[in-house]
């Protein structure tokens, strides 16, 4: 028998689990875009018209949010599809990796909302 065999090994985070956390970290940094522009848009309107939108533009809120929970319910179906991590340090873990997943593509979406409301003033 090989010497190997006795060694034993950490769990290692589950990428899968980690993809379908990331996509809720994801999801909310969508939300916060979308409020960020939904909220320009309103100060925008009001600086050009004098008045606030029709309705306060919550069609365009409305429309925003809707990706976001797609993205959000395409975690849950990922992570109810992959199970639970074993135990709660690599729950904890996974989220961590989660978040760091998630920071380029959110500052991408924030940057993407930043130069919309630039180029609108």
């Amino acid at each position: 028998m090989t010497d190997y065999l006795h060694f034993m090994v950490a769990p290692r985070t589950s990428a899968v689990r980690v993809f379908g956390k990331s996509m809720h970290t994801f999801a909310a940094g969508w939300i916060l875009s979308v409020a960020w522009l939904w909220i320009a848009e309103i100060q925008q309107h009001v600086l050009r018209q004098g008045v606030a939108p029709p309705g306060y533009a919550l069609s365009a809120l409305v429309l925003g949010l809707i990706p976001a929970g797609i993205i959000a319910l395409t975690g849950k179906v990922i992570n109810r599809l992959v199970g639970p991590a074993p135990d709660e340090a690599m729950e904890r873990r996974e989220w961590w990796h989660a978040i760091l997943w998630s920071v380029v593509p959110t500052a991408l979406l924030l940057g993407t909302v930043w130069v919309m409301i630039q180029e609108s003033r």
